[in-house]
């Protein structure tokens, strides 16, 4: 659990360093790019590096590149774009709130797919956690002024979470074949290439090298901090406690992210959302306990 609530707090920068890279005009196809393109080498090393140690031997890797490589696709590729699309027209806490549907569409996932019935503790955890999140975001929600944007950023969000539980739930059998760490390089190298592909296939594609450098600056923290590390984190989590559990304490991100978003952006916190805060916390704690 200690490694998803790490992931999670790293997971949840991304929405900050987006939001300040978005200052200064860059597009979220653009952003997207560069964001793999700092993480693609790292994924590389290590890979050839775990490789020559012998820890990808395991004779399911072959059968496992594929399903692997659609797996990353989805979880990276595809979540990454709707959010990143989604982050234009809502704040950063908003959208972590919204993101973090994806502990429910994971339980649901399971249960449909492996017959894995939540434990009681879940359906309590679930929406006292849920109860919180809307809290913390409910006075920003009601001073959004453009409906239709509410809406359109809302909607693209709640894709990314879908795809996000898709990532989750369908990895852990991969992983339990191959291990944490040969799944993520696989799965992250193939979501860098159809990011790449994304981005060369636009109508009018734009220069990479025109940009402030703080924007370069940002691109590398979101990969390193919230992409590289957590996405490690997320794979041994789940190897480790199950893809219910890693995704519930994914819970805490709201809570994180409007922290930083107050501290970093500016953004005010309201005695609704600190009761928030409260409900998320209590809950990842019941979770914790057994």
């Amino acid at each position: 659990m200690s490694l998803a609530l790490l992931a999670t707090a790293l997971f949840s920068l991304k929405g900050i360093w987006i939001k300040l890279a978005y200052q200064y005009g860059i597009d979220p196809a653009s952003l997207m790019t560069l964001r793999m393109a700092f993480s693609l080498p790292v994924y590389l090393g290590l890979g050839a590096y775990w490789w020559r140690r012998g820890r990808f031997q395991s004779r399911h890797i072959k059968s496992a590149i594929l399903p692997a490589a659609l797996v990353g696709s989805c979880g990276y590729y595809l979540a990454s774009l709707l959010d990143l699309s989604g982050l234009q027209y809502i704040s950063a806490p908003l959208e972590r709130v919204v993101l973090y549907a994806y502990p429910s569409f994971t339980l649901l996932l399971a249960w449909l797919v492996y017959r894995q019935r939540p434990q009681r503790a879940v359906f309590f955890a679930i929406p006292l956690s849920w109860l919180g999140v809307w809290l913390m975001v409910w006075n920003e929600a009601q001073q959004q002024l453009n409906q239709d944007q509410l809406v359109l950023g809302t909607g693209l969000v709640v894709a990314s979470a879908a795809s996000f539980a898709c990532y989750l739930v369908f990895s852990k059998n991969i992983v339990s074949k191959i291990g944490s760490q040969a799944f993520t390089c696989i799965a992250m190298v193939a979501a860098s290439f159809a990011i790449f592909i994304h981005f060369s296939l636009q109508p009018s594609l734009p220069s990479l090298l025109g940009y402030p450098l703080p924007v370069y600056g940002y691109a590398l923290c979101m990969a390193l901090f919230s992409t590289v590390i957590p996405s490690f984190l997320f794979s041994e989590a789940i190897h480790r406690i199950g893809a219910q559990r890693t995704a519930i304490s994914g819970s805490l991100g709201p809570v994180i992210t409007l922290l930083l978003a107050a501290w970093i952006l500016g953004d005010s916190i309201s005695w609704l959302q600190l009761i928030g805060i409260t409900l998320v916390v209590t809950a990842i704690s019941l979770l914790n306990r057994k």
